[in-house]
């Protein structure tokens, strides 16, 4: 299985510069936990993440929630795969990175959408897939 057969759902996106404030109610009504900070000109350009994690460094900081996300999300240097990569791909580096979700794109950059931790541990042909490889690699 390849990423971009796990990332069925359509990613949710938000602007640059929106404010913290929007991405977190849209991050509730949505809910994910995460959103594709997307070019305003190219909405299949992603050009960084926010993370629920980051909205709560962010408050613990005391950053205004008028903060664009730009200022307080991951840009330019977010994890992501491809969507041909297979899924094991997406969980080592979910690993390697401590994070929760990896956005796909497709080999020109566009935006296929987003997996979740969730995602790779509610598929039991996932689950399955990657205790193989975890086997393999405990040899």
């Amino acid at each position: 299985m390849n990423c971009g057969e796990l990332a069925t759902k359509p990613p949710v996106t938000i602007a640059p510069d929106e404010t913290v404030e929007n991405a977190a109610e849209k991050m509730a009504s949505q809910r994910v936990g995460l959103l594709v900070v997307v070019d305003k000109n190219n909405p299949k350009k992603p050009i960084g993440v926010i993370s629920e994690r980051d909205i709560i460094r962010a408050i613990a900081k005391k950053v205004p929630l008028s903060t664009t996300v730009d200022k307080v999300g991951t840009m330019h240097n977010f994890i992501y795969v491809y969507a041909d990569d297979p899924i094991t791909v997406a969980a080592r580096k979910m690993r390697d990175h401590n994070v929760r979700h990896v956005v796909v794109v497709n080999r020109n950059g566009e935006l296929v959408g987003v997996i979740s931790i969730r995602d790779l541990i509610g598929e039991k042909n996932v689950l399955n897939i990657l205790a193989r490889e975890w086997a393999q690699t405990m040899e």
